[in-house]
C-alpha cells in the first residue's frame, strides 16, 4: 500500500487478491494521498493532502474514507493501524504545538512525553496496544529506541557504539526490532553513519547480522516489520553493494 500516480498527486491505493484499488478521496483530499498501514479487516490509514503544504491523518474503512485531523491542524499523518482499529500517528500546529497520537475507540488522545524527555515517535502498534517508537532523552539528544505500554515509554537503548536507535515495528508478543543509526565518519565526500538492525531482548538491542547464518553474502542495515510468527523484514546490501529486501525467518 502506498500511492500510485506518475503526476505530483499522490493517489493511495489497496493491492489484494491480485488487483489494485484506488482509494483516493478527491472531496477530502483535493491534493492526493498516501497510504502508510492496514489491518487483517482492510481499513487503511495514511496522510490525506490539502494542498501542498497542509495535510491530514486518514481512515479509510468500509470503502469510506474520514478525515482524522486532527481538528485544526497543519500537518498531519496517521502511520499504523492495529486489528482492533487503533491509530498512531503525530500531528503539528502552525502554533508549534505538536505531538503523537493514539486514537482508539473514536477519540484521539495525546501519547504523554517521559519527565525530562523532549519528545516522542510512534512508527506501529500491536494488537494488544502497545506502541513501537523512539524517544528524544533531553533536547538535543538523538533518539533511543522505545516502547509504550500500560501508559509508560520505557527506554530500550541504543546498540553499543551508535548515535541513535528507533523501533519501527511490534509484534503481538511484543517483539521489537527496529535501526540503530552510527556517526557519519566522512564529511569529504560526504558518507552517512551505518545502519545496523536491531531485536530487541532481555539482554538488550541484538543486531540482527549477528543472528544470521554467516556467508549469506548479504550486510542487512535496517529492520522494518516483523510480525506475529517472528519474521522479520529487513533491507540490506548484497556482496556488490545493491539494496535488497530480505525476510528472516526464525529456525
Amino acid at each position: 500500500i502506498f500511492y500510485s500516480n506518475p503526476n505530483s498527486e499522490f493517489q493511495a491505493f489497496v493491492y489484494s487478491n491480485g488487483s489494485m484499488k484506488n482509494i483516493n478521496s478527491v472531496s477530502l483530499f483535493p491534493s492526493g494521498t498516501a497510504a502508510w498501514g492496514v489491518n487483517n479487516s482492510g481499513q487503511v490509514v495514511g496522510t490525506g493532502y490539502l494542498n501542498s503544504s497542509s495535510f491530514h491523518a486518514f481512515l479509510y474503512s468500509g470503502g469510506k474514507m474520514v478525515d482524522l485531523g486532527p481538528p485544526g491542524s497543519y500537518q498531519a499523518s496517521a502511520v499504523a493501524i492495529n486489528n482492533s482499529g487503533q491509530i498512531v500517528g503525530g500531528y503539528y500546529f502552525t502554533s508549534g504545538k505538536s505531538g503523537q497520537f493514539l486514537y482508539s475507540g473514536g477519540k484521539m488522545t495525546t501519547l504523554p512525553i517521559p519527565s525530562g524527555s523532549s519528545a516522542v515517535s510512534a512508527f506501529a502498534i500491536n494488537d494488544n496496544a502497545e506502541i513501537a517508537g523512539a524517544i528524544y532523552p533531553s533536547s538535543g539528544v538523538p533518539a533511543h529506541a522505545a516502547i509504550f505500554r500500560g501508559g509508560v515509554w520505557t527506554d530500550l537503548g541504543v546498540i553499543s557504539g551508535a548515535l541513535a536507535s528507533a523501533a519501527k515495528a511490534i509484534n503481538i508478543s511484543g517483539q521489537v526490532v527496529g535501526t540503530a543509526i552510527f556517526r557519519q565518519t566522512q564529511y569529504h565526500p560526504p558518507k552517512p553513519g551505518k545502519h545496523v538492525p536491531f531485536i530487541s531482548t532481555a539482554k538488550g538491542l541484538v543486531d540482527l547480522n549477528t543472528l544470521i547464518t554467516p556467508g549469506t553474502g548479504f550486510t542487512l542495515t535496517d529492520a522494518v516489520g516483523i510480525n506475529d510468527s517472528g519474521q522479520i523484514l529487513c533491507e540490506a546490501n548484497n556482496a556488490s553493494g545493491s539494496a535488497r529486501a530480505v525476510l528472516l525467518t526464525p529456525k
